[in-house]
């Protein structure tokens, strides 16, 4: 059972609409109305046409289960999470968002409508004028978003009772206060988020509505130039932001083709670029991969969103705003981080992992890195962005850059990086053979005077996947010392994925699940076969296994001495005859 602990001035500090008449500015401030008795606020009758949420989940709120990040919440089929306590502040803020609306939205049931209203009326009735924590601004614009989203056909289907008006009038006065408190969302999504909140509050209102549609439009636009990249990829270089910004927008998008309002050319384009980046950053057998702060996913989630979005091509190779490679042959594919840190203040939730990769087949993802979800314990969060959690090279068991140290500083700016894992070069090669990519970083430069280089090679049959990872004093740069430094080159491993170890401790045998058979070689050695963790999906990690070759490299070495280059190759076993 989840251990539970109160926030108590959530629960104390809200005002019930039954006992105090709710007020709005409708028309000026030489008017004021009276919202429980006044004129009614009137809506447009719009709803999306797609719906990302999971029935599985759905039915698990019906049945009176709140269940987030591996804590729970049971309020009954009859009861309603807003006078219990809750388990954590974490827990609280998912539950005020309502981004829990999603998945109510993608059962037809009747019965699910109906619940949608009365969660929505009662935390109208207790949190409904205003709350310190509930109205906060990146929680407002959340619900604002998902309220107006899912009005239709989850909101609106009592139109003409008392309860119906006060949800509108509750929903007006939410979208005056986002409007006022605008610039005081976070950067980067939530602000996204927010912007797109006032135009979908400006396409349900019927009145005076132009002010939060015009201003919210102008705002996305803005938004829209910040942190979509001319390739597609968000800002923050991370594949599940560049979802969440895929949905937000086709939201918008919707919402503003079934209202017949012409959206911005900005807005399209954004969209037109956003959804080639998903099936970028798609693996092999469908799956998300995990780059700076992304999980697997849910595949229904991507699935309606990708069938939402404009038809794209072909998955394209290169990414050079976003920073990643990608080699597909023979139902193979190879995704390779060849960017470098975003900046600031986008680099909160930032990796420290130049030219890390991900290597996947139809069967599933085979080496991973260890990746993160959402709904994962807080406490694995920053070690899963050091450089260890990732299929790269060590130096000095140390990160390719460093992170903020809690304190002063992260109270100002955030889990942002102090020290970028970069810069990162990468050059590639298409021939008939196969396809060559090169990538350089310099993060380790400073401390040891070495440039971490991985050279990557796969065959046009996908079955050979071949690499070089070398330190080396780079042209025109002077070395530190002649001391040695230890390094170690993981590759992280996939939970389907089991790994044996060859006698001459430098192979291995890798069975996917159950099935195809890999065989990893390198001409360095004794690899060690230690646990990992993956936390790409669900709630709680997950047992997996890495492979570690482990060495010593001199800090004047051109990269071509053996102590600092080290060759190694997955190639795929001929399949057993039955």
């Amino acid at each position: 059972m989840a251990r539970r602990c109160s926030v108590p001035h959530i629960l104390t500090t809200g005002a019930s609409l039954t006992a105090r008449k709710l007020a709005v500015d409708l028309g000026g401030p030489a008017r004021r109305v009276n919202l429980a008795a006044g004129k009614p606020v009137i809506f447009h009758d719009m709803r999306l046409s797609f719906a990302a949420g999971d029935k599985d989940k759905a039915g698990a709120l019906m049945a009176g289960d709140f269940n987030y990040a591996g804590q729970s919440l049971n309020v009954g089929a009859e009861g309603d999470p807003w006078t219990l306590a809750v388990p954590s502040q974490r827990f609280a803020t998912w539950l005020h968002s309502f981004s829990w609306l999603g998945e109510l939205a993608a059962s037809r049931d009747v019965k699910t409508l109906i619940f949608a209203r009365t969660l929505t009326d009662k935390w109208a009735e207790i949190y409904g004028q205003w709350n310190d924590f509930a109205w906060a601004p990146d929680s407002l614009a959340a619900r604002v978003l998902y309220w107006g989203a899912y009005w239709s056909p989850l909101l609106s289907g009592d139109n003409m009772s008392e309860a119906a008006q006060l949800r509108r009038n509750c929903f007006k006065r939410q979208l005056k206060r986002l409007r006022k408190t605008y610039r005081r969302t976070s950067l980067g999504l939530p602000r996204l988020r927010a912007s797109a909140a006032l135009v979908v509050g400006g396409l349900r209102l019927k009145e005076k509505s132009e002010r939060y549609l015009e201003q919210g439009l102008d705002w996305l636009d803005d938004e829209i130039e910040l942190q979509i990249l001319p390739d597609g990829g968000h800002v923050s270089r991370s594949p599940a932001q560049s979802l969440d910004a895929l949905e937000i927008l086709l939201m918008v998008d919707d919402l503003l083709q079934s209202r017949g309002v012409q959206g911005s050319r900005a807005l399209s384009r954004a969209i037109d670029r956003l959804a080639p980046i998903i099936s970028f950053f798609t693996s092999a057998n469908g799956q998300f991969s995990c780059f700076n702060g992304s999980g697997e996913g849910n595949a229904r989630r991507i699935k309606a969103l990708m069938k939402a979005a404009p038809k794209t091509a072909k998955p394209f190779a290169y990414c050079p705003h976003t920073g990643y490679q990608r080699i597909e042959n023979g139902g193979t594919v190879l995704l390779v981080d060849t960017g470098s840190t975003p900046p600031r203040p986008f680099d909160t939730e930032a990796h420290l992992a130049p030219l890390a990769f991900e290597l996947s087949t139809k069967l599933g993802r085979l080496v991973v890195n260890c990746g993160w979800s959402e709904e994962q314990p807080l406490r694995f969060r920053q070690f899963m962005r050091s450089t260890a959690a990732h299929s790269t090279l060590t130096l000095d068991d140390k990160s390719a850059g460093t992170l903020l140290d809690e304190g002063w500083k992260t109270k100002i700016l955030g889990n942002a990086v102090e020290v970028e894992a970069g810069p990162v070069n990468a050059k590639r090669k298409e021939q008939d053979a196969g396809a060559w990519l090169e990538g350089a970083h310099d993060g380790y430069r400073t401390e040891s005077g070495l440039t971490h280089r991985r050279r990557l090679y796969m065959s046009s049959e996908g079955d050979d996947i071949r690499g070089e990872d070398s330190l080396l004093v780079p042209l025109g740069g002077e070395h530190v010392s002649r001391e040695q430094r230890p390094f170690k080159i993981r590759f992280h491993f996939h939970p389907d994925v089991r790994v044996s170890l060859s006698q001459d401790q430098k192979s291995a045998l890798l069975v996917h699940s159950g099935k195809a058979g890999w065989r990893f070689r390198t001409d360095c050695g004794p690899l060690s076969v230690e646990d990992s963790i993956y936390l790409g999906q669900g709630e709680k990690p997950v047992k997996a296994q890495q492979i570690i070759i482990s060495g010593n490299a001199y800090c004047d070495s051109d990269g071509e001495t053996r102590s600092n280059r080290v060759r190694w190759s997955f190639r795929k076993l001929e399949a057993r005859k039955a």
